[in-house]
């Protein structure tokens, strides 16, 4: 799973989280639930959080 600043897929579903436009692959979506984007210093960016399921 990845993030990218980009323009939404036809497919996409967009929802609004804390007035922010975000686009999610509805291939994707189950695994998005519970989810925290954050940053790390040790990863040097942008993290996903949570939902410490094995799908990838």
């Amino acid at each position: 799973m990845g993030l990218a600043l980009d323009e939404p897929d036809e497919k996409d579903k967009v929802v609004t989280i804390n007035e922010v436009s975000v686009a999610i692959d509805p291939d994707i979506e189950p695994y998005t639930e519970d989810l925290t984007l954050d940053f790390s210093l040790e990863a040097n960016g942008l993290v996903l959080l949570g939902n410490e399921s094995n799908c990838c």
